[in-house]
């Protein structure tokens, strides 16, 4: 029954697939007709992202969620045993993390067991299952003074965090050859807590500090998203990093929405970073991507107002 129940749904998401419009999927992607896509972690920023990317594009998925009463269910918190995954999709991709430095710093144990031993489990079933295995890392894997690190320069990392994604990293490179791995700089959406934080300060006039030594490459939510998926469901494996052009700092990140809420930019003041960088160890050199996909790095400035269009009245 579990093979006639596989093959009824393999036909089913031929019918889905052949009633989008003409070309459209082989011309964006140059993927098969016939793929499909998990997203694990659909709730999360990136998940949601990936997922209205793909619903647009007519690709089929299915998405995971932690959520009670979900049909896919996947709490990397909890027992293995309790997943529920579909068993019918070419490329997984592997969203679900928990993100915050903080937390994963404060609590390294309970960390790791989602970041890295839920995730490493998660994965090898996956592939047992044909999955191609897409994994979103993090710039983190690297140092605050390597600058413009590349897909083949040595990690380093110095956080929790990027321990964490490194050792998922090393894993699946030597395990799963065929998988890929995705570094990612910060990724920054209207919904990004920070961002509203200070849009709501200013708007009242009330001061708001800032890092002045502190920098990111701020990266746009939709072109992240587009990317990822023409990485997954392409056929290059490897590493790959998505990054901005260049960098800025939180100070000028605050000040510059300042500008755009017509706030003073004397009510951004600046103050100096507990763990400090440097504009180029921010930035990802992103050469392997740019050949694999239509991805190009766009400045940190063009990617900052794509992200304060939502927060602007």
């Amino acid at each position: 029954m579990l093979e006639e129940e596989k093959v009824k749904r393999e036909c089913e998401l031929t019918s889905v697939l052949s009633a989008q419009p003409s070309g459209l999927r082989s011309q964006v992607y140059n993927v098969p007709s016939s793929s499909s896509l998990l997203v694990i972690g659909q709730d999360s920023l990136i998940g949601s992202a990936i997922a209205r990317e793909s619903e647009s594009l007519g690709v089929p998925f299915f998405g995971t969620s932690r959520r009670a009463g979900a049909r896919w269910h996947v709490d990397l918190a909890a027992s293995p045993e309790s997943w529920k995954l579909p068993d019918i999709s070419s490329a997984a991709i592997l969203c679900a993390a928990t993100t915050s430095l903080k937390i994963c710093e404060a609590d390294p144990q309970g960390t790791h067991k989602i970041n890295t031993k839920a995730t490493i489990i998660l994965a090898d079933r996956l592939a047992a299952q044909g999955s191609g295995i897409t994994f979103l890392s993090t710039s983190r894997v690297f140092p605050p003074w390597i600058e413009n690190p590349s897909e083949s320069t040595p990690p380093e990392p110095v956080t929790e965090y990027g321990r964490q994604k490194l050792a998922v990293e090393e894993y699946l490179l030597r395990n799963h050859p065929t998988a890929k791995i995705i570094r990612l700089s910060k990724v920054i959406s209207p919904s990004l807590p920070l961002l509203g934080v200070w849009s709501r300060s200013l708007d009242h006039r009330e001061t708001v500090d800032a890092f002045f030594d502190l920098f990111l490459s701020p990266i746009a939510l939709g072109s992240t998203a587009q990317a990822i998926l023409q990485i997954a469901l392409g056929p290059r494996p490897g590493i790959f990093h998505i990054s901005a052009s260049d960098a800025i700092s939180y100070f000028d990140v605050a000040r510059f929405l300042a500008s755009l809420v017509d706030a003073d930019p004397s009510l951004v003041q600046p103050s100096p970073s507990p763990q400090p960088n440097t504009p180029g160890s921010s930035i990802l050199s992103c050469a392997r991507t740019m050949e694999t996909s239509s991805f190009r790095p766009s400045t940190s400035l063009e990617n900052l107002r794509s992200a304060f269009t939502g927060l602007i009245p």
